[in-house]
């Protein structure tokens, strides 16, 4: 977010923007990018343990001043195997943002609907 024009910035990235990337280059990057207050919508998501690694990064990273954590919604699909026997979930897409400005976001299952704050910090934080 950028607090002299009180807009925000979000940034798209398809899979294969991150395929080649370690885990911590992922994590990083999406660090970098929340604390400077911007969203980021991912095609697909993480693996469990690179979502468990950013979570704990970014506990560590918690300034109360400026950079209160991060809020992860992820949007599954249903993909019917062979001959439609048996559904399974993939990932959709993964929205990454500040806590503090991801103020109500209403999920379905297969809808998402954010609500960004921008000027005040009193997002709810998850």
């Amino acid at each position: 977010m950028d607090e002299e024009t009180n807009t925000l910035k979000m940034d798209f990235l398809s899979s294969d923007a991150l395929k080649d990337q370690s885990s911590m280059e992922k994590i990083s990057m999406i660090v970098e990018k929340v604390k400077c207050g911007e969203v980021l919508v991912m095609e697909g998501g993480l693996e469990p343990e690179e979502e468990a690694e950013l979570i704990e990064t970014t506990m560590r990273e918690i300034d109360v001043e400026s950079f209160v954590g991060i809020d992860i919604y992820t949007l599954e699909k249903d993909e019917t195997s062979f001959f439609g026997l048996s559904k399974k979930k993939t990932v959709g897409i993964t929205v990454i943002g500040p806590a503090n400005i991801m103020k109500q976001v209403k999920r379905k299952s297969n809808f998402l609907s954010m609500v960004a704050s921008l000027g005040d910090s009193d997002a709810s934080m998850y």
